[in-house]
């Protein structure tokens, strides 16, 4: 069956190819009215439909004389419902599926086949559910100038959270328990504050005979941001303070981290220049219960131009992200990330392997890249994007263990059907570097990822 997913796969990115030079659009009938609700409460309801079919080798331990290949199809489906009730009070509840494993990253998809079965007979396989559906959002945000005479507002619920390009945080896939309060003191002038909640307790911490009560050990961030409009470019920054009370690091004395953004977006047309540059400070207090503190000093930019001349774009791109020295027991200096299981740069790297840090979707903790890639728009209806990238690490993991971690090159071809109906081919190879030597077979064989998908938004 794999070799048989392996074939449907390629005969599905040359079939992708060949319909993207007669593409046609069709015609389209008007846009949906939203409904109107008692009390003239404007409804507005929209969602989803993706499936997907992937292929991938080597991606687990980099050896092609071990049988670790995976080709599956996978679907998400998302309903969300958007309420305007007055012109400064809305509200909205998102759900979409749920993967049965509880201990996937990707919680927000099915893979087929892999639910339970409710077929009988003497072949009792199939007839499956499809899954039950969960709270990707649901929050309430009000707005006015009532309160300070320029537009403000407070949001409130369980909603996405993402600083800035999203190298230090981002939690957009599945979203926190929010407060968020805003204000525009000025036209094209931005200020925010958030806190989150992060852990709220939890059944197996320290217990205090004594008191009959338990430590805390809860988990909490703290976010003031803001953002500056000038002509067609923007100025952006933010200070965060996470204050996480046992478990991080080991830290039984509690973990109080502190990270400091800016970034810049400078559109000089045709070119595009950007930065985004993330410091971090702060300590993890009695790591193991050994009366050790541990102090947190990570750092991680990214700079890059982009120079567009319809129907293409050229990017030049560089990344960077501290490792830790593994010298002093005292000092932790990779570059602490939160983020969602999605692809953060590279294609196979970090989104299908682990990074050097030695974590999946673990962005850009101990690893730095070069970037040189490009999109060509064919038609309004079909446009490819081609990137190749060399990735390094900047510490050893171990004694004696190389810091190149290879060439990777990622490509995607989109094909727009209908209005709101796309078909995706894309993938990746990497040309793994001596870095993969020291992993779990002592093996550097190239791993590689291919995906193709069909997407309804309505």
């Amino acid at each position: 069956m794999k070799k048989f997913g392996t074939i449907m796969l390629g005969v599905l990115f040359v079939l992708c190819l060949a319909a993207g030079a007669y593409a046609i659009t069709a015609e389209i009938p008007s846009d949906t009215q939203a409904a109107v609700a008692k009390g003239a409460t404007q409804i507005t309801i929209s969602g989803e439909i993706r499936t997907r079919g992937e292929l991938q080798g080597n991606t687990a331990d980099f050896d092609s004389d071990i049988g670790d290949s995976y080709a599956a199809y996978d679907q998400r489906v998302r309903l969300a419902i958007d309420a305007k009730v007055t012109p400064n009070l809305i509200g909205r509840i998102h759900l979409e599926t749920v993967n049965n494993d509880l201990d996937s990253a990707s919680q927000d998809l099915y893979v087929w086949g892999n639910n339970r079965s409710y077929a009988r007979g003497r072949y009792p396989y199939g007839n499956q559910k499809g899954t039950s559906l969960n709270i990707l959002e649901a929050w309430i945000q009000y707005s006015g100038t009532g309160l300070f005479g320029v537009n403000s507002g407070l949001k409130v619920g369980h909603q996405p959270i993402k600083l800035g390009n999203g190298l230090f945080l981002d939690h957009s896939k599945y979203g926190d328990d929010a407060i968020v309060f805003f204000v525009e003191p000025a036209k094209d002038f931005y200020l925010a504050a958030l806190t989150a909640k992060w852990r709220e307790s939890c059944t197996d911490c320290d217990y205090s005979l004594a008191t009959g009560t338990r430590r805390s050990d809860d988990s909490d961030a703290y976010v003031i941001l803001g953002s500056y409009k000038f002509d067609k470019s923007v100025v952006s920054g933010d200070v965060t303070y996470i204050n996480d009370q046992q478990q991080f690091l080991g830290a039984a004395g509690g973990t109080y981290l502190w990270n400091f953004a800016l970034r810049g977006n400078f559109n000089i047309e045709p070119v595009i220049i950007r930065f985004d540059f993330d410091y971090q400070t702060g300590s993890a207090r009695n790591v193991g219960g050994t009366n050790t503190d541990i102090d947190l000093t990570g750092m991680a930019g990214v700079l890059g131009v982009d120079f567009k001349i319809d129907p293409v774009l050229l990017t030049l791109e560089g990344a960077y992200g501290t490792g830790d020295k593994r010298t002093s027991e005292r000092k932790n200096e990779a570059f602490i990330t939160s983020l969602g299981a999605d692809q953060h740069f590279t294609y196979v790297y970090e989104y299908r392997t682990v990074n050097a840090c030695g974590n999946q979707y673990g962005g850009l903790c101990n690893t730095w890249y070069a970037k040189l890639g490009g999109s060509y728009d064919w038609s309004k209806e079909v446009a490819s994007w081609l990137s190749v990238y060399y990735l390094g690490a900047n510490k050893s993991l171990v004694e004696g263990q190389s810091k190149t971690i290879g060439w990777e090159v990622d490509a995607k071809v989109e094909w727009k059907i209908e209005k709101n109906l796309k078909y995706w081919v894309e993938g990746g190879y990497l040309f793994a570097g001596d870095f993969w030597e020291h992993g779990p077979n002592n093996t550097k064989d190239g791993a590689y990822a291919l995906r193709h998908g069909l997407q309804l938004n309505f």
